[in-house]
């Protein structure tokens, strides 16, 4: 394709001459990581370029924006090795997805000192078409005509230059803007200022401009013009390049009719696994998932430490592109049956006074104070049998969303090595004997059996002293409890070398930071 120079002012700076770094304002700055990561692949010899506008640029570099990266085919294997040393991960995406298609990849490079990633989309070809029939290559690398060198926040990056930008842009609203019958001129929606100042046309007014394209033998050409709503572009004229474009792919003009089929088919089909996504989370895979599929991942800590604010965070985190969720094991605030959490509400205020006439045996003179006795110990084996079955529920939906592609993030995970503490068995050995009671102690054991057998991918201890969970929950646990949960992670911990411990001690943002890294790594 060949954009005619006539169109255009070469008198004009432009933005690889003028060499100044952009203003970044109030944005956030860019990522260490993307300075590494283009510095990497300039030293590597790799061509590619950014093919995207300049306003988005330094959101993307933050991490807050997609990059779109355009990679020439023959440094595909160097791109990939680079991303490899960088820790990079690969994405994968719903089949009907509208971003599925030959040529086109997710990579996500995380940045460990910040906690966040970049996302790269990347493009060894680009691909145009209807919304979810993107087969047509409009361009590689070699068809772009100049990059120019631009740097943001210090980052250089060669970027597409204004006239391939509005070639790019043409070549994809190609198949998308119909028009009726009568109508001359199509829009062009987007802020496009700042592209049009640079096309200036050689007549003068509103004349329009001409965008030249060469598609093997055939010529075509595309009347532009500005706009106050965007860009105008001839109608015919598009429908002209959507032909050639075609042809040049090597599929004839009836094939619009089919993609016409199958874009409608994948749309509804996506549109329909997003709703059945919403209305029943984790039934389906996710739109975008990591490569190597989904992770369980496994916060253990005693209270205060800060379980719960990071598992947040971390959902958060990973939610910007991933299918993520996070879940919850515990008897405390989070989630759970409204079953078990009315009935907590009612019973909770009282917990004392029961484990105190089970413990010391009532009044065992009277057959009321045994009767009693028996009945406080058959609802605590129920509430522990209760407590097991709804963890049980927990525990294997989570296993199966990871199986879909998700990352779950859970606070707390069952363990059975210790009765009583970090939501291990909770029906006493202590209990008086009563019809049942063997039965109700054999099935919450095989319960637990059942949940240690669904091991997470990654177990996660946070670490400290008594001191620290005192300070962030004064009164949520003694000191007694919160030693002998911290013997038990250490006792687990000894158990099984793969759980890693994290210092808990330190700022929040410090602690986030290093499980973000943890969970990465294990992608």
């Amino acid at each position: 394709m060949h954009l005619k120079s006539a169109t255009l002012d070469d008198t004009a700076p432009s933005r690889m001459d003028t060499g100044a770094p952009l203003s970044m304002g109030e944005r956030a700055a860019a990522l260490p990581v993307a300075a590494v990561l283009f510095g990497a692949l300039d030293v590597a010899g790799v061509r590619y370029g950014i093919i995207q506008d300049l306003a988005s640029l330094p959101a993307a570099l933050a991490g807050r924006d997609d990059i779109d990266l355009l990679v020439d085919k023959q440094d595909y294997q160097l791109f990939c090795s680079i991303m490899a040393e960088l820790n990079g991960v690969r994405g994968v995406s719903l089949s009907c997805y509208d971003n599925v298609c030959a040529g086109r990849e997710d990579w996500f490079v995380p940045d460990f000192s910040r906690g966040a990633y970049l996302h790269l989309d990347l493009h060894v070809g680009i691909r145009v078409g209807w919304e979810f029939r993107k087969r047509y290559l409009a361009l590689d690398y070699p068809a772009i005509a100049r990059w120019e060198r631009t740097s943001s926040d210090g980052v250089s990056v060669p970027l597409v230059s204004v006239e391939d930008e509005i070639r790019l842009s043409l070549a994809r609203f190609a198949f998308r803007l119909w028009r009726l019958p009568w109508q001359q001129w199509v829009t062009i929606g987007g802020n496009w200022k700042e592209q049009l100042s640079r096309l200036e046309s050689a007549s003068g007014g509103n004349a329009p401009h001409r965008v030249e394209f060469k598609l093997g033998r055939d010529a075509v050409s595309c009347r532009v013009r500005p706009s106050g709503r965007g860009l105008l572009v001839h109608g015919g004229d598009l429908a002209g390049l959507r032909r050639a474009i075609r042809r040049r792919a090597g599929f004839s003009t009836v094939s619009g009719m089919a993609d016409a089929a199958v874009h409608l088919v994948r749309k509804t089909s996506y549109l329909a696994l997003r709703v059945l996504g919403r209305l029943m989370p984790g039934a389906v895979p996710p739109k975008r998932r990591p490569s190597s599929g989904g992770l369980v991942v496994a916060l253990v800590a005693p209270d205060g430490l800060g379980k719960s604010t990071q598992v947040d965070l971390l959902t958060r985190r990973f939610r910007w592109k991933f299918g993520c969720a996070r879940a919850y094991v515990g008897t405390g605030e989070g989630s759970g049956w409204w079953f078990r959490k009315g009935l907590q509400q009612l019973v909770f205020p009282r917990r004392r006074e029961f484990k105190a006439v089970i413990a010391r045996g009532g009044e065992e003179s009277t057959p009321r104070g045994g009767a009693k006795r028996k009945v406080l110990a058959l609802g605590l084996a129920l509430w522990g049998v209760l407590i097991a079955v709804e963890r049980y529920v927990v525990v294997k939906r989570a296993c199966r969303w990871a199986t879909r592609g998700l990352i779950v993030i859970s606070d707390r995970w069952p363990q059975m090595v210790r009765q009583g503490y970090l939501d291990g068995p909770m029906i006493p050995s202590n209990l008086p004997s009563f019809p049942g009671l063997a039965t109700l102690i054999r099935l919450e054991q095989r319960l637990y059996r059942n949940m240690e057998a669904c091991r997470p991918h990654l177990i996660l201890h946070l670490v400290s002293d008594f001191s620290v969970s005192e300070k962030r929950k004064p009164g949520a646990i003694r000191k007694e409890g919160f030693e002998a949960r911290m013997a038990l992670m250490t006792e687990l911990r000894n158990r099984d070398k793969d759980i890693r411990a994290v210092d808990a001690s330190a700022s929040a943002e410090a602690v986030n930071r290093e499980l973000f890294r943890q969970i990465w790594l294990s992608l």
